[in-house]
């Protein structure tokens, strides 16, 4: 029966990994929506917020600056970013390939489901720190701060971020559970070592 009152229907947001393709092209107002959604892992809609599904990843790609119709990100939603990869254009190899249609992979099949990726995820948070990797991860992020060659150095949030991505590969399968300097190298180079 009609009632004439508004339903929810969870949108595209409500995904494990959600593709934002050239996404400076998109509306400061939707830019606002996916920095919400990457930063609280929720959407708000008519003073109601609603989970969204975890885990929660956002890959996106962006136009340069100079293309016509693009709105610059916010460093604030820069920031919500882990990492950041300049892809260029593909060799002429690759190129031709693309051009022949020959690029679609015949059979995808999941390698991975998302209880796993939540286990590795909080895995990776349990990795303990070497103090050694802390103070070279501040001086870094200093650096950036005091460059005059940068316009805005790492946010606080960035050195989390920072921190976050050198725990990933410290959790090894052998179950390392420490990320310290490799012993007579700098400490810019680490290694897994065994829990102290």
């Amino acid at each position: 029966p009609k009632r004439g009152e508004f339903v929810f229907k969870p949108g595209p947001l409500f995904t494990n990994i959600v593709l934002a393709d050239e996404i400076n092209r998109t509306t400061p107002k939707t830019q606002s929506a996916l920095l919400e959604a990457m930063n609280e892992a929720q959407v708000s809609l008519d003073h109601s917020t609603y989970p969204l599904p975890r885990p929660f990843m956002v890959l996106a790609t962006q136009n340069p600056r100079e293309y016509e119709g693009t709105f610059p990100l916010p460093e604030s939603q820069l920031d919500r970013f882990l990492l950041r990869i300049r892809i260029g254009y593909p060799g002429a190899a690759d190129e031709k390939a693309v051009l022949r249609g020959d690029t679609a992979p015949a059979d995808l099949a999941p390698v991975v489901d998302a209880d796993a990726v939540l286990a590795r995820q909080e895995a990776a948070e349990r990795v303990r720190v070497d103090e050694s990797i802390l103070d070279y991860l501040v001086a870094l992020v200093t650096a950036t701060r005091r460059s005059p060659l940068l316009a805005l150095g790492v946010s606080p949030r960035g050195s989390l971020a920072l921190l976050r991505a050198a725990r990933a590969p410290a959790r090894s399968p052998t179950g390392a559970t420490t990320c310290c300097p490799t012993t007579g190298e700098t400490a810019s180079r680490s290694r897994t070592c065994p829990t102290r």
